[in-house]
C-alpha cells in the first residue's frame, strides 16, 4: 500500500490536545480487501482485534501522563478513553511498558457504505526493507516463450545503508539497537500470549526521529547524533492467540496449505509450521518460539545483505532434483529449505533434553544427518561466505544469539526474555 495514496493529514480536534513540537498528526488508512474472500476478512478482522489490545494497553500509561493536562477525549468505533479521577490511582501503578513503543500505533476502524473495511493507524516511518534494498527493475524473457507475455521482476541489491550497517561500528551498534528493539515488541506480544507469526524486515518500520522536532525524518540522515531511530513492528493480521485461533480463524485453523503463504511468509517461517499443519496447538510456550526463529532469520538477513538466507547453489539443486523427479514444486521447494538448513547447521536434534522421544523414530541411529562437523566455526565461515562483503558476524554474541535462535525444535530455542538478557546486548543499547 502507497503512504501516498493511502494517507492523509488531520489537525487535531483542539489546541489543548496537540503536540507542542507540532501541529499535525500523520494517519495511514488501511483498506482490508474484503472482495478477496472470508480469508482476508478474518485477517483484517485479526489486524483490528490485535489493534485495540495495544491501544488499551497504550492509553492506560498514556492516560496517567496526561492526568496533569486538560481532559483529551479519543473516541472511536469501540472505545472511550477519558482521564477520569475515578482510574487516578489505579494508573498511578501502571508501569512504562517499553515494548509498547515498538508496536504500530492502531487508531480506529470503520466501514464504508459499501461495506468496506478500514483500519487506521498512526504513521510511524519507512519499512526495513526500503532501508536494506535499492530495487533494479528487470524483465523475465525467459517467460516470454511460455506465455508470450514478459514478466517484470525486481532484483533487490544491498544500499549504501546497509553498507554502512556493515562496515561502522556506528552501523554494528544499529543494528544491535534495532534487533533490541523488535524484543522488546515481542516481549509485549509474548507476555499476553500473542504470536506475531510474521516478523520480517517489510513489517518493521523505522523513523529516524529528529530529536528538536520529534519527527520523522524524510531522508536518511547523514548526522549520528541528530536523530534517534525508533522502530514498530506493524501487520498482526498473521497473528494468533487464544481467542482469534477460536473466533478468528476458518476451520482448518491457520496452517490450512490454501491460505498457508497468504498468512505467513515463507521465507521466515520455522520448520515445525513448514511440516506439521497443527504446530500451533501446542503449549503456549512452544507457539511463542515461531516469532523467535524469525528474528534470528531477520539477523541472518542484516548480516548477509538479501532476503533469500536459505539458498543453495545451483549445483547442489541440480543433485536434489535427480532425487525428486516427479515430485511437486512444493515438495521440491521444501527440499531445498531443509537442505539450506542443514548447510547452516540447522538440524533434526539427535537426544535433546526436549525432543529426545519426539525425534527418535526419525533419526534412530542418533547420527548428524550432515556430512560435516557443525561446529561455531563452521556456522562463521558458511555466513561469511555468503556475505556479498566477506565480513560476516563481526560480533561472535550476534552468531551464538542467531545459533539460539534458529534452533530446529521450538523448545530449544531461547524465549524473547532470554533473548534480552543475552551478552549481545550487554550493555543495552542506548536507544
Amino acid at each position: 500500500m502507497s503512504n501516498n495514496d493511502n494517507s492523509r493529514n488531520y489537525s487535531s480536534n483542539t489546541n489543548d490536545c496537540q503536540d507542542a513540537s507540532t501541529n499535525y498528526t500523520l494517519y495511514i488508512l488501511k483498506r482490508i480487501m474484503v472482495e478477496r474472500g472470508s480469508a482476508v476478512y478474518l485477517s483484517g478482522l485479526r489486524e483490528k482485534y490485535f489493534g485495540e489490545i495495544f491501544l488499551n494497553a497504550s492509553s492506560s500509561f498514556e492516560d496517567l501522563l496526561s492526568a496533569e493536562k486538560p481532559n483529551c477525549l479519543l473516541e472511536t468505533s469501540q472505545f472511550v478513553f477519558e482521564n477520569t479521577f475515578s482510574n487516578k490511582f489505579r494508573l498511578k501503578s501502571a508501569v512504562y511498558e517499553e515494548g509498547l513503543d515498538h508496536i504500530a500505533r492502531y487508531v480506529e476502524s470503520f466501514e464504508s457504505q459499501s461495506n468496506e473495511i478500514w483500519l487506521v493507524f498512526s504513521f510511524e516511518g519507512v519499512s526495513l526493507s526500503k532501508l536494506l534494498y535499492t530495487v533494479e527493475d528487470a524483465y523475465d524473457t525467459a517467460e516470454k516463450e511460455k506465455t508470450e507475455q514478459v514478466k517484470h521482476v525486481q532484483i533487490l541489491h544491498p544500499s549504501k545503508w546497509w553498507h554502512w550497517l556493515k562496515t561502522t561500528e556506528e552501523g554494528q551498534e544499529e543494528m544491535r539497537n534495532l534487533i533490541w528493539q523488535l524484543l522488546m515488541a515481542l516481549k509485549s506480544c509474548h507476555d499476553r500470549n500473542i504470536t506475531h507469526r510474521d516478523i520480517k524486515p517489510e513489517n518493521m518500520v523505522i523513523c529516524f526521529e529528529d530529536q528538536e522536532t520529534g519527527r520523522c525524518l524524510k531522508d536518511i540522515p547523514t548526522t549520528v547524533n541528530s536523530f534517534s531511530t525508533k522502530m514498530r513492528v506493524i501487520d498482526f493480521g498473521s497473528g494468533i492467540d487464544e481467542f482469534t485461533l477460536k473466533h478468528l480463524y476458518g476451520s482448518t485453523g491457520p496452517s490450512s496449505l490454501c491460505f498457508f503463504r497468504a498468512e505467513q511468509t515463507y521465507e521466515y517461517t520455522p520448520p515445525e509450521a513448514l511440516l506439521n499443519a497443527t504446530w500451533y496447538q501446542g503449549p503456549t510456550s512452544s507457539t511463542l518460539k515461531y516469532d523467535m526463529w524469525s528474528v534470528g532469520v531477520v539477523m541472518l538477513e542484516l548480516v548477509l545483505g538479501t532476503p533469500n538466507v536459505f539458498q543453495i547453489d545451483a549445483l547442489t539443486q541440480t543433485l536434489l532434483d535427480q532425487h525428486l523427479d516427479g515430485w511437486n514444486e512444493g515438495v521440491k521447494e521444501l527440499a531445498y529449505k531443509l537442505r539450506s538448513f542443514m548447510e547452516l547447521c540447522i538440524l533434526i536434534p539427535e537426544m535433546s533434553r526436549s525432543s529426545s522421544k519426539k525425534y527418535r523414530t526419525a533419526n534412530q541411529a542418533g547420527v548428524s544427518p550432515a556430512s560435516w562437523k557443525c561446529s561455531e566455526e563452521f556456522f562463521s565461515h558458511q555466513i561469511k561466505s555468503r556475505d556479498p562483503l566477506k565480513i560476516g558476524f563481526s560480533n561472535i554474541w550476534a552468531l551464538r544469539l542467531v545459533r539460539h535462535l534458529l534452533q530446529w525444535d521450538p523448545e530449544d530455542r531461547i524465549s524473547v526474555d532470554e533473548a534480552l538478557q543475552h551478552p549481545y546486548f550487554q550493555p543495552p543499547p542506548r536507544g
